[in-house]
């Protein structure tokens, strides 16, 4: 709350600035103005105190003159403040150095005004800061070589000499280390943000690379899938032309239909892919339950289904927030693929579905004793197109797009199988 009012202080409450690095430079010119008006008022009081009136005009002037300034920042007018405040110090500056003693120190001052005149313009206005520091030059030469002076100083009081030179100091190094600290600053969270872009870039380098390979496989693979159904389609459709036997066409066209519902499967296969890719996350309540029990309904005619027993450990009132379509895709693949790949030759083939909650995440466990998946597969089975074995009907890409829509979720996946005994996956997605 303390830095929020300061910063409106400094900068005003519309503080909004189009570039960081200006913003940055706007806080560091209104932060030398109060510097500045500091040190005036602390030399104003300590004069009044010790009686000594020579100065005071130019104190106050300069005080008002860096007031004025801070205003001028603070709405906006960035160069006719930097321009103020720089040469208003160095001409007070110059002024007081012609009176008072080298011992107390004032050219320090020359130091950060030089300083604040590169950082506070910057290197896109690198010419107009360079300009600025050949003022300090100019005076400096023009102060050891000249009497000339703006005050007019009847006596000298030695016994504040001493706290001239550590207000002095301590006003210089003040100044000197909030630029220095500025362009650290600067130069950190450039650095900072170029290293983040970079990662940025690699990433997404990294990402490109994964996507092109995968749409030469994508484009290679689907080209190769969707011509050998309809190619054979089409064998099957000459060679009935030269039969007239009723048997025979029937048994054709049970091959074509085979083929035909091949296809469908794939293009099915690419229009999950395409979705999962494209089409945002939308969240609502999902029954786990009532999911896996439609997809069960949908595969109660499955050849051979009545030949697997299946058991669900899924409480009824059991709900997560998530995708729901994306929940469809996850559990129906998985699920299919144990009714695809079922042991049938074994008396007790089963399929297992639990749930367990942990923590902020549910576990969704589907366990069978199909034909399994072989150990040196098991590393392949999410890849694009992968199929483990020779009995795979399918396009290769149901475990890809599983995995990949349980990422879009924020999830993850696991595999365990034994060939010949049984496969289990470990679905983890958030509850929220």
């Amino acid at each position: 709350m303390i830095r929020k009012a300061f910063r409106e202080l400094l900068l005003g409450r519309k503080e909004f600035i189009l570039s960081r690095t200006e913003y940055k430079r706007a806080l560091l010119t209104s932060q030398l103005c109060l510097v500045t008006f500091f040190l005036c008022a602390i030399y104003f009081l300590i004069d009044q105190y010790n009686h000594v009136y020579h100065s005071w005009i130019l104190q106050c002037g300069c005080a008002i003159l860096s007031i004025i300034c801070l205003i001028l920042n603070r709405a906006r007018y960035f160069t006719t403040a930097k321009i103020l405040l720089a040469i208003g110090i160095n001409i007070t500056v110059f002024s007081f150095s012609q009176v008072e003693p080298q011992e107390v120190g004032l050219y320090m001052f020359y130091i950060p005004t030089s300083l604040g005149a590169l950082a506070a313009f910057g290197y896109e206005e690198r010419w107009k800061g360079i300009i600025l520091i050949f003022l300090p030059l100019a005076l400096f030469s023009i102060s050891q070589n000249s009497n000339f002076t703006f005050i007019e100083k009847d006596f000298h009081r030695e016994d504040l000499d001493q706290l001239n030179l550590i207000i002095n100091f301590g006003g210089a190094l003040l100044a000197s280390v909030m630029i220095i600290y500025f362009l650290i600053s600067t130069n950190y969270q450039s650095e900072a943000s170029m290293i983040e872009h970079e990662k940025e870039v690699t990433k997404k380098n990294f990402e490109l690379i994964r996507v092109n390979t995968e749409l030469d496989q994508f484009v290679y693979s689907t080209s190769h899938d969707l011509m050998a159904p309809l190619s054979s389609v089409k064998g099957l459709i000459n060679l009935t032309r030269f039969t007239n036997d009723p048997d025979e066409i029937k048994h054709y066209l049970t091959m074509m239909d085979e083929r035909v519902e091949n296809l469908q499967k794939f293009i099915r296969d690419i229009s999950d892919y395409s979705r999962n890719s494209r089409i945002e996350i939308v969240k609502s309540p999902v029954s786990v339950y009532k999911v896996v029990q439609s997809i069960l309904e949908n595969l109660q005619f499955y050849p051979n289904a009545v030949k697997i027993d299946v058991t669900l450990e899924i409480p009824t009132d059991l709900e997560i927030v998530s995708d729901l379509n994306r929940m469809q895709i996850i559990l129906s693949n998985l699920i299919t693929n144990s009714f695809k790949y079922a042991d049938l030759s074994k008396d007790n083939s089963f399929l297992k579905i639990s749930t367990a909650l942990l923590d902020n995440h549910i576990e969704i466990k589907i366990e069978d004793n199909g034909l399994g998946i072989k150990e040196e597969y098991q590393h392949a089975i999410f890849d694009m197109f992968f199929q483990a074995t020779e009995k795979s009907e399918g396009s290769g890409l149901g475990l890809y797009i599983v995995k990949q829509a349980i990422e879009k979720l924020n999830g993850t996946i696991q595999v365990s199988s034994k060939y010949r005994m049984g496969t289990s996956f470990l679905v983890y997605l958030p509850l929220h």
